[in-house]
């Protein structure tokens, strides 16, 4: 899938808020599914991960502004930010192949 997005925007987007493996697969997670919410354990099974270990990185994604949080009296639900700006941009990410994330990665 073709993307808009430059190659540089796209690098500085990720630097800035998806400079670690676990928000990266955070960000591409809930940006293919973007009106979704998901519980803790849900995020957890889906990216492969342990419930405990993503502690930190939903609340790094929340501090950036682009997880929020739906609070009910049992449980938690995450999902991508409204802002439609961000939304834009993480979904577009999110639809990178794992090959050409690659590539832009790659490239100094």
């Amino acid at each position: 899938m073709e993307c808009s997005m430059t190659k540089v925007e796209i690098e500085l987007f990720m630097r800035e808020f998806a400079d670690d493996y676990e928000s990266k697969e955070m960000l591409r997670l809930l940006g293919r599914h973007p009106y979704c919410r998901f519980n803790l354990q849900a995020l957890a099974d889906s990216l492969g991960m342990k419930p405990k270990d993503l502690g930190r990185t939903i609340n790094r994604l929340q501090e950036k502004g682009l997880v929020r949080t739906f609070e009910s009296k049992d449980k938690a639900l995450y999902a991508l930010t409204e802002n439609e700006a961000w939304r834009d941009l993480i979904t577009k990410t999110a639809a990178l192949d794992y090959r050409q994330m690659a590539n832009l990665e790659s490239v100094p």
